[in-house]
């Protein structure tokens, strides 16, 4: 997150892009939340939980659903972070409700 938030707007500045696809450090950080907030807690089959969280986050991710899109106008560096965060808390909270209710045995 802090390289992401750091290193963005020169990125940006020299691309002329606002988020432009050479930054990945937003995609790893949503990715961490989702992975710190399924296994910390304990969570089933690790490749088919990491596989699922990987899915969703990329859903959320490319989808934007509220507050994602609003997230993304931030400046700098915060709005290529913050709505990746967002997708990742999102992908988070539907496997652990998955992982609880909906398919336990995983």
């Amino acid at each position: 997150s802090v390289v992401c938030v750091w290193g963005s707007p020169a990125v940006v500045a020299s691309c002329g892009r606002k988020d432009p696809g050479q930054i990945v450090a937003d995609e790893w950080a949503g990715q961490a939340v989702v992975f710190i907030g399924v296994f910390a807690v304990g969570g089933g089959n690790i490749f088919i939980t990491a596989l699922v969280g990987f899915l969703l986050f990329r859903l959320f991710d490319i989808t934007k659903p509220f507050p994602c899109k609003k997230l993304e106008k931030l400046p700098e560096g915060w709005g290529i972070l913050a709505d990746d965060l967002m997708a990742g808390v999102y992908a988070a909270i539907i496997v652990r409700v998955c992982l609880k209710f909906v398919i336990p045995e995983l």
